[in-house]
């Protein structure tokens, strides 16, 4: 299973994706790509647009995501808007 349907918590307007992990690096640049033009106004009006800077990661199960965010310079890091994982099977995409 490789296709997977990510649902991110209810404080971020951000729509769900299904996205194939097959590659893992590709997925989560995929999901980044999608979600942080919903993040940026969020993050700006919380006071941190540089948060906007960031990348998905997920457990090594694939059940659970969220986005983090490095300041190797800084030596800081923030992870925020959490995102459930959930296995795409072939049935449910029939519907």
């Amino acid at each position: 299973m490789t296709t997977y349907r990510i649902e991110f918590g209810p404080a971020w307007p951000i729509p769900p994706i299904t996205v194939d992990f097959a590659d893992r690096n590709a997925a989560a640049r995929q999901v980044a790509e999608h979600a942080i033009p919903h993040l940026r106004p969020v993050l700006a009006e919380k006071g941190r647009p540089e948060l906007a800077d960031c990348f998905f990661q997920t457990d090594r199960a694939l059940t659970v995501g969220q986005f983090m965010w490095l300041s190797l310079a800084g030596e800081k890091a923030a992870q925020f808007c959490p995102a459930r994982l959930t296995p795409v099977t072939e049935e449910a995409d029939r519907g």
